[in-house]
């Protein structure tokens, strides 16, 4: 009988709770019941023949899978009530493209999303943290290093080693967006002692190894995981890439995680669309395609179809070459990068107003989500629920006074 220990990741949990979260998510839309682990997805240990024919350089080796020798489980309650606090998901995507909202009267400029994909995925609320809480981001990321140098991950149940992986890279990312926010493409942010790109930067030392987040990708989990939907655990910080849910990955929920990812993503239009002469999909296929499709079009087409939906499948149907569509850069914030304007907005939730300082920018997005709420209502995509409402206040900002002092 093995001893099963667990190791707690518990560094400034009252700061890193200390956020309060903005609104409520809009439900996904999905038949998955998030909360009740799937079995229908498999992470198997051997390696698929595409995975096999990229090459990891020897000090990535150290990282591989073993046969499993540590029965630890790590404890992400501290990151799971964060995300709950931050992490804004936008619900299953619609596969309407959102129209460009109009300028502020007076001006031609339109700030915060503009993207016609504006409205799919998940936002972080950076534009809310405070140097407190992006100091408790740091603190998280470097104890979580220093599990990793205490006990050998390669060495626990692959479950485990995938969620401390996909966990890792997604507080480091977060973490350096958060330090260096307002940042409008975070994959140009230069980071770093040597002030490299966001992926590239070598901000982790594991074991004696420099990693960076590209590396946790390419060099760790995609060479020694078959399955692509691993793909969709990685968060990249832009309206482009995979969503982010508000709660954190383990080894009881990856499995179901990483698939209703993936159903989020295929059915997204910035995962999959078709155009006149096209099928677009995303700029991160091709990244993954050394690893998962190396009969290209079809080892993608057969991926897709294991996760699309009934009109999705109608357009993958369709006797077209796959192309890549343009990949959305901008930060998946609720500003678009930009710097907030300062305004009252009321905001009603089941009949009762209440009064907070929200930028007009994050105000209309809010407009837009619950208008997109509505469709997904209307389609039968969702329960029927209460709603928020957001009304601009005219003028006079009101001073609202601090009940805590």
């Amino acid at each position: 009988m093995f001893r099963q220990n667990t190791i707690k990741v518990t560094l400034l949990m009252s700061t890193l709770l200390a956020t309060p979260a903005l609104a409520a998510s809009v439900p996904t839309g999905f038949a998955v019941d998030e909360k009740q682990v799937s079995d229908t997805v498999v992470l198997v240990s051997a390696a698929t023949p595409a995975a096999a024919m990229v090459s990891v350089a020897a000090p990535f080796q150290v990282f591989a899978p073993k046969s499993q020798t540590q029965y630890s489980t790590i404890d992400y309650e501290v990151w799971d009530a964060a995300l709950r606090n931050i992490v804004l998901r936008l619900g299953q995507s619609i596969r309407v493209r959102a129209t460009r909202p109009n300028p502020t009267v007076g001006t031609r400029m339109v700030k915060g999303h503009k993207s016609g994909y504006r409205l799919e995925g998940s936002r972080v609320t950076f534009s809310f943290l405070d140097d407190e809480y992006r100091d408790s981001l740091t603190a998280y990321r470097e104890d979580l290093e220093r599990i990793a140098n205490q006990v050998d991950i390669s060495s626990l149940a692959r479950k485990e080693q995938l969620a401390f992986w996909l966990n890792l890279h997604n507080v480091t990312l977060i973490e350096q967006i958060a330090l260096n926010y307002p940042v409008r493409q975070p994959e140009k942010l230069l980071v770093g002692a040597d002030k490299q790109p966001l992926n590239e930067a070598k901000l982790l030392n594991i074991r004696g190894v420099a990693l960076s987040l590209r590396d946790i990708r390419e060099n760790i989990v995609y060479p020694n995981w078959s399955n692509p939907d691993v793909m969709y655990g990685f968060f990249r910080g832009n309206i482009g890439g995979p969503a982010l849910q508000n709660y954190a990955f383990t080894s009881d929920n990856v499995d179901m995680i990483l698939k209703l990812q993936a159903i989020e993503f295929v059915n997204s239009l910035r995962g999959f669309h078709e155009s006149r002469g096209a099928l677009k999909v995303s700029t991160l296929y091709g990244e993954a395609r050394p690893y998962y499709f190396a009969d290209w079009s079809n080892d993608l087409k057969t991926h897709l179809r294991k996760h699309a939906s009934p009109k999705v499948l109608e357009e993958l149907a369709e006797n077209k070459p796959f192309e890549f569509d343009r990949y959305d850069a901008v930060v998946a914030d609720l500003l678009a990068g930009d710097r907030p304007s300062t305004a009252n907005l009321n905001v009603r939730i089941g009949g009762q107003f209440q009064s907070a300082r929200i930028s007009p920018e994050i105000g209309r997005l809010l407009r837009e989500l619950d208008q997109k709420t509505r469709t997904m209502r209307a389609r039968g995509m969702i329960a029927k629920r209460g709603t928020v409402t957001i009304d601009d206040i005219p003028t006079v900002d009101i001073e609202i006074p601090d009940e805590n002092k």
